[in-house]
């Protein structure tokens, strides 16, 4: 038995070192090593075409199609986290992944999906993960009917209180795959030149590998018209929102909400508003509640690159609020947001938003590369030619089966110079489960009627040449809760980790990577240190 697992372990290993050496002379043979667009690109020098040279003329039509190959040796003396005290691994992971760009006349999104395929010497053998991250937006009839449809799969943490994952190659009890895909087709138009309206429906459907995680399914209706007045600076939204969240191992929950917001342009940079309305739904009690609305804010614009919107509203809750502060340097630019409403799966994942490495800068290009798929495109390459995990999350988040009242706060700065960058990135997050919802059972909610989050994560990036990068990151999360067993539920997981990223030919980028992550826990603590050499080839 023990021969048979060798050679089992070896022959991924004979695979992955002859990619190691055929891949860098492949790509040498092709025009030669290009100065890759790292970290330190300033903003004039990006191509905002998102690299795209394949368009054809005449015919509309847009598609570029990239198919990749990465390769990567972790050596770890901590692979299996579940446990506090792990023994050392050499893993080996192959993931092939692809590409694929369309900007046509009436379809325009990205695919990008990767199948990774991993290899352990001494922990359960073999496994592989699927990472998807698609987005698309067809125009079916001329300026009236629209289709966006999505998808993502990534690794999720179940609880917010067990071991949190250094590494998607780490094994790891309480990470599993979710997947998520939603479709949303739309209309829009005018009614007689005096309304424009919009009538959307969104299907989501929510999935878990682990039996103890959570599957969910939800349906939304949402219509909206709006108008202007006889009075030239009053405009008037009409919403409607009707929301069916059914959680396959929790309750299922329908809620409506109706409201009518009026908008008085003070300046052309300033406006107030001020809402009323009425909503419905089952969150808090086994029955439908019902309960007016009310709120009032402001929008304000003192400079094309500062953006103040803020908004506060009565809700069956309590009060909730949303509040966006945001301002752009000419290298830089700083966005903190605060909101408190009710939260579904998938909006409790920390991918939502500015979860990850990738949201992040999505977010950062969005005023020089306008289109989305052309922006997706540049982030990608942007990230994986500088050595950065654009799935790198300052907080996990985790799973759960059913609705909850949720404070979020986020910042982040992002600093841009001709060959240093720094990245901060801080989320606070506050879930609160139902009353209604407290005797269900599976999740978090079980053992805490609160959940508090807070993360932090520093990026600095220091381009050493024209090929090569070097990143230095320090994170750190902590979870926390009210166990009325006595039991502490405090957890805290601090990581940092330094990498050299560089360019070994025109389609091929290696990168060489150390860290170390320490997780604290009164149930199961762990240590962790590894070391990571990475090869990416893209056809």
């Amino acid at each position: 038995m023990r021969r048979g697992n060798r050679y089992s372990i070896f022959r991924p290993l004979t695979v992955a070192f002859a990619l190691a050496l055929s891949l860098p002379a492949t790509a040498q043979q092709n025009t030669g090593a290009q100065a890759m667009p790292g970290i330190g690109t300033p903003a004039a020098m990006i191509d905002t075409n998102g690299g795209d040279n394949s368009t054809e003329q005449g015919s509309g039509r847009a598609w570029t199609i990239s198919p990749r190959i990465g390769l990567s040796l972790t050596a770890t003396d901590h692979a299996n986290i579940s446990y506090g005290q792990g023994e050392s691994d050499l893993i080996t992971e192959i993931s092939p992944g692809i590409r694929i760009d369309a900007r046509t006349v009436r379809l325009r999104g990205y695919l990008d999906y990767a199948l990774r395929g991993q290899f352990y010497s001494k922990n359960n053998g073999s496994r592989h993960q699927n990472a998807l991250n698609t987005f698309a937006t067809l125009e079916a009839i001329d300026d009236w009917f629209f289709v966006d449809a999505s998808g993502n799969i990534s690794q999720q943490s179940i609880s917010a209180f067990g071991p949190q994952s250094p590494s998607d190659a780490s094994i790891n009890n309480n990470s599993t795959e979710t997947s998520t895909y939603r479709i949303s087709p739309y209309i829009r138009g005018t009614i007689g030149g005096l309304a424009d309206y919009t009538v959307r429906y969104n299907a989501t459907t929510t999935r878990a590998d682990d039996s103890t995680g959570t599957n969910l399914d939800t349906s939304q209706w949402i219509g909206q018209l709006r108008g202007g007045t006889p009075f030239h600076s009053l405009r008037w939204n009409l919403d409607a929102n009707r929301q069916t969240a059914d959680y396959a191992n929790g309750r299922k929950t329908d809620a409506d909400l109706t409201r009518l917001l009026l908008t008085y342009l003070i300046t052309p940079q300033f406006s107030i508003s001020a809402s009323a309305g009425w909503e419905r739904n089952d969150y808090a009690s086994l029955d439908q509640e019902s309960k007016n609305t009310h709120g009032y804010g402001f929008d304000w614009n003192p400079t094309p690159r500062t953006q103040i919107s803020a908004f506060m509203e009565r809700r069956f809750f309590g009060d909730g609020h949303r509040l966006s502060i945001s301002h752009r340097f000419p290298n830089s630019s700083i966005r903190y947001t605060d909101t408190r409403d009710v939260s579904v799966l998938p909006n409790q994942f920390a991918t939502a938003g500015m979860g990850s490495l990738y949201d992040l800068y999505y977010d950062y290009f969005a005023y020089l590369i306008p289109d989305p798929a052309a922006r997706s495109a540049f982030v990608q390459t942007l990230l994986a030619s500088s050595g950065l995990n654009p799935n790198q999350q300052v907080v996990s988040g985790f799973l759960s089966t059913q609705a909850s009242k949720q404070r979020q706060q986020q910042l982040a700065f992002v600093l841009f110079g001709a060959r240093n960058s720094l990245t901060l990135q801080f989320n606070r997050s506050e879930n609160s489960a139902f009353s209604a919802a407290l005797a269900s059972t599976g999740d978090d909610f079980s053992q805490s009627s609160k959940i508090r989050q807070t993360g932090v994560s520093l990026t600095f990036s220091h381009r050493l040449s024209a090929l090569s990068n070097l990143n230095v990151t320090a994170g750190r999360q902590k979870s926390s809760g009210s166990n009325t067993g006595g039991v502490d539920l405090d957890t805290t997981t601090t990581l940092y980790q330094i990498s050299l990223a560089t360019k070994l030919g025109a389609k091929t980028n290696g990168s060489l990577s150390a860290r170390r992550a320490k997780y604290d826990s009164d149930t199961n603590p762990y240590t962790e240190n590894a070391l990571t050499a990475t090869l990416l080839y893209t056809y």
